[in-house]
């Protein structure tokens, strides 16, 4: 009986390995249409009057020991253009419910038992823009914007078409995309509605390179959507603060920084 040394069996095994490599790899593009591809998923998303979809969301952070920590939320959305929107986030450090109705903006930090609500007349795109302006901008929010590929397609440098691909048992298009400070990928459901299924966000420039994802899943338009309130019901024993006192309604534990943890 001839016998295998263990170099051999680990020559084989790398060899083997290899082919089933190649055999699994996903079907590559035909086109580099990356560009287009995202295009019509805005285009998509901007003619729905409604729509509401449920998420999860994780955001990493690193430990000055270099352990990379990841923090999950879920949440649901519903917009309703051009001037109506509710986000509400659950997650480990803050339970949030977010509404605007096209005059009011109101947070309510439930684990806070606080609330701060302010004036913001006019649409879901100006408010958008006025949060971006403060500082405010949650990651992925820009998917909402009726000029999402304008606003995504700010300082990308390369964008990719890599292959097709499956999240959650929906085939999409994996596409990914580079600016100077960050690299983004993106899931779009393939066919006549095109849904981002998948979005990632990598800070290249940080220590070990955390990312931000947000998942999305049960997407409905139009009659499908349920009706959905855009007014928060306020407890009564809830204190009313102002907006920038609401620091503990971040995903991360305050006064933690994406990229670090202290």
């Amino acid at each position: 009986m001839s016998s295998v040394s263990p170099i051999g069996k680990l020559a084989r095994l790398v060899v083997y390995g290899s082919l089933a490599a190649c055999l699994i790899l996903p079907k590559p593009a035909a086109a580099d249409d990356a560009e287009a591809i995202l295009k019509a998923m805005s285009d998509y998303l901007a003619a729905q009057k409604t729509m509401s979809f449920t998420y999860q969301s994780a955001v990493e952070a690193v430990t000055p020991d270099f352990e990379k920590l990841q923090f999950v939320s879920s949440g649901t959305a519903s917009l309703s253009r051009p001037d109506k929107l509710r986000v509400t986030r659950t997650g480990g450090f803050a339970d949030v419910d977010v509404s605007f109705d096209g005059s009011t903006l109101t947070v309510h930090g439930k684990n806070l038992d606080a609330y701060a609500s302010i004036e913001a007349k006019g649409s879901v795109d100006e408010l958008l823009d006025r949060l971006i302006g403060a500082g405010m901008e949650a990651p992925g929010a820009d998917l909402l914007a009726a000029n999402a590929f304008n606003l995504l397609m700010t300082d990308v440098t390369s964008a990719k078409h890599v292959s097709s691909a499956y999240v959650g048992g929906v085939e999409c298009e994996y596409l990914t995309f580079r600016t100077p400070e960050i690299d983004w990928q993106i899931w779009i459901q393939s066919g006549d509605k095109p849904i981002p299924r998948r979005y990632v966000i990598t800070s290249k420039h940080v220590g070990q390179a955390p990312q931000y994802t947000l998942e999305i899943s049960d997407f409905k338009t139009g009659s499908e959507v349920a009706n959905a309130s855009y007014k928060i019901e306020i407890p009564a024993n809830a204190k009313k603060v102002d907006l920038s006192e609401l620091q503990s309604l971040d995903e991360l534990p305050a006064p933690t920084q994406p990229g670090e943890v202290k």
